[in-house]
């Protein structure tokens, strides 16, 4: 039987995928039977079927389109060993591997099996005659076993040992836990324990943040023993929880509920000290503003609608409407039709972005001005070409903090970003941020 694989190269190393069942998606979404995370994919962008030992490609009706050895499939094709598919600018190579049968055991009819002529051949002795055995008749009888007396005082030795191995570890256990206290609950908030996944882009986090992120971790674990956890599918944070923290440990505790709830799938979003302390002085810009407070009202109170829009281009909810708001920015309007008008772009961008993780989503905010002038796929490319002469990882280069400080978008681009992080941030919990109004909960 043949077995198809996947190969590709993701961040200089080679990653090969076996494909199976009889109907298979390749995307970048997380149901997908091949999941690739890479924003060039669309969620479901190309289909496999098997039919015999026949695989046939075929496209999911994907944005970017797919190419098979350099003309574009726009039919079903059966694949062959070193074909090249490439979806959106990301190149798959296609591996053949014959699966090799287990050797069978036959029990073969031993009359059939023909004697060489020098053989000797055995003759039957007479009945009744008794020969004297021979040296190759000799059996060796049986060696004594081991006398249950040396099992039992072998027991009796190995019983302390284990008392005493166990006693060492319990104490070493009951050291870490008493002792290192501290050190347990930095853990606990620290984002950057990422779980581990095959291809590794969905959990590198930003190369220039790394030492932020601990700093992060430290001055939350430090506050006073407040709880800091968040839960993504919360309406924001418990006030009774942040009133004791600073005011950058309350940014980076909101900013964090929010960047997990505007993503697909990134359930330790987190922000730094440095990039909370950048959204200091933009939030209190915003908590003074009256008008912010009533545009949060008003997504409230249209809260079904825009999860109706949201949802037809596969969007979060509460990232459309703080998108809205955003846009709105300090002056009143209204926030659903705000929100119309934008989906068209915000869904466009999305799909050539991608928006499985909080980071993708502030890039689609700050490419929102490209595509409303009709240019949706001008930070992708510029993403794609900096990914390939850029030796920091993929991950760590598709952030708006990195494009920023490297002078790769311009400053009205950060802005506009910085502006819905902001709003965002005070949406989970406007009390926190002296805001009379209630949480943004879509």
């Amino acid at each position: 039987m043949t077995e198809l694989f996947l190969e590709f190269t993701n961040n200089g190393h080679e990653t090969r995928i076996p494909v199976y069942g009889e109907r298979s998606f390749v995307g970048r979404h997380t149901e997908s039977d091949v999941y690739i995370p890479d924003g060039r994919l669309s969620r479901r962008h190309l289909q496999i079927e098997r039919v015999g030992d026949a695989y046939i490609a075929s496209d999911a009706g994907s944005s970017n389109g797919t190419i098979l050895n350099g003309t574009r499939l726009t039919g079903a094709a059966a694949l062959k060993d070193g074909d090249v598919l490439d979806l959106g600018g990301f190149e798959l190579r296609v591996i053949f591997k014959e699966e090799v049968p287990a050797p069978v055991e036959t029990d073969a009819d031993q009359s059939d099996i023909p004697v060489p002529a020098d053989a000797a051949v055995e003759t039957p002795e007479p009945a009744g005659v008794i020969q004297p055995p021979t040296q190759t008749d000799v059996v060796a009888a049986p060696a004594p076993a081991a006398s249950a007396g040396s099992s039992s005082m072998l027991l009796w030795i190995m019983i302390p040992v284990f008392g005493i191995v166990f006693i060492f570890f319990a104490g070493v256990v009951l050291f870490l836990v008493l002792g290192g206290s501290t050190t347990t609950a930095t853990k606990q908030t620290d984002p950057t324990l990422d779980e581990d996944i095959y291809s590794d882009t969905r959990n590198e986090k930003n190369s220039n943040d790394d030492e932020d992120s601990k700093n992060s971790s430290t001055s939350i674990s430090n506050t006073s023993g407040s709880n800091t956890n968040t839960n993504s599918g919360s309406s924001g944070t418990n006030s009774s929880q942040t009133g004791k923290l600073s005011e950058t440990a309350k940014i980076e505790q909101n900013g964090a509920a929010f960047l997990r709830r505007i993503a697909h799938n990134d359930p330790r979003a987190f922000l730094t000290t440095e990039q909370a302390g950048k959204l200091s002085s933009r939030i209190k810009q915003f908590s003074g503003s009256s008008a912010v407070a009533d545009n949060l009202k008003s997504a409230a109170k249209n809260s079904a609608q825009i999860k109706t829009l949201a949802e037809s281009k596969s969007l979060k909810p509460q990232f459309v409407a703080v998108a809205a708001v955003a846009k709105l920015g300090s002056s009143r309007g209204d926030v659903l039709q705000t929100a119309q008008s934008m989906i068209e772009v915000l869904g466009k961008l999305s799909t050539h972005l991608g928006n499985e993780l909080a980071d993708d989503s502030l890039l689609v905010i700050a490419a929102y001005g490209q595509g409303a002038a009709g240019d949706t796929m001008k930070m992708r490319n510029m993403l794609q070409q900096l990914a390939n002469q850029s030796p920091e990882s993929s991950r760590a280069i598709r952030t708006i903090w990195f494009l920023q400080k490297n002078g790769k978008i311009t400053n009205a681009e950060f802005e506009n970003a910085l502006n819905f992080l902001a709003i965002g941030t005070i949406s989970q919990n406007p009390k926190d941020f002296g805001m009379n109004t209630d949480p943004l909960a879509l």
